[in-house]
């Protein structure tokens, strides 16, 4: 009698294990950026962006993509403030008035994204970053004709988008 319970509890365990395995947990110390940054067209500049915040380390998608979506927040912000400079040069004016008001609503629309990935509405983060992403273009084309350092943190910052989306497609795509 005593081998039939100990036959039942051993098919008991391995009908649980089989029905619920354990589920792969990252090693200490391992980073899912490289999965983060993997939709992204400039892999080694997410990388870069990513490892430079120290909550990389420990984050997993949802919070790596928050990073990402702080840091081109950020950036807006401090290009906004280098447009309102621009206002001092005749050439650039017009422009960077342009500029200014572009990315004043760009980082709020950023900061909107930062709400959505917070509960989860993940469309809402793409539809804010790409309003982002043609800000950033119509600043450009505000500056047409006219040589300046805003036309690379431009680029940058759309860069940063990229980032932010490639991340948020991750977290989309459930590679948590």
């Amino acid at each position: 009698m005593e081998n039939y319970m100990n036959t039942y509890f051993m098919l008991f365990l391995v009908t649980i294990l089989i029905s619920n395995p354990p589920q792969p947990t990252r090693a200490a110390g391992e980073s899912l950026i490289p999965t983060a940054c993997q939709n992204v067209e400039k892999k080694g500049f997410c990388n870069a962006m990513l490892e430079s915040d120290p909550n990389s380390n420990n984050a997993d998608l949802p919070g790596l993509g928050l990073i990402a979506l702080k840091q081109a927040a950020s950036n807006a912000s401090d290009i906004a403030e280098y447009a309102k400079t621009l206002s001092n040069d005749p050439n650039l004016k017009e422009g960077a008035a342009k500029c200014l008001q572009l990315y004043l609503e760009t980082a709020d629309k950023i900061n909107d994204s930062v709400a959505s990935a917070k509960s989860k509405a993940h469309t809402d983060v793409n539809a804010g970053l790409n309003a982002a992403i043609t800000n950033s273009k119509s600043c450009d084309a505000a500056l047409s004709g006219h040589e300046c350092e805003l036309s690379g943190k431009n680029e940058v910052f759309r860069w940063l988008c990229e980032n932010a989306l490639g991340v948020n497609k991750a977290v989309m795509d459930g590679k948590n």
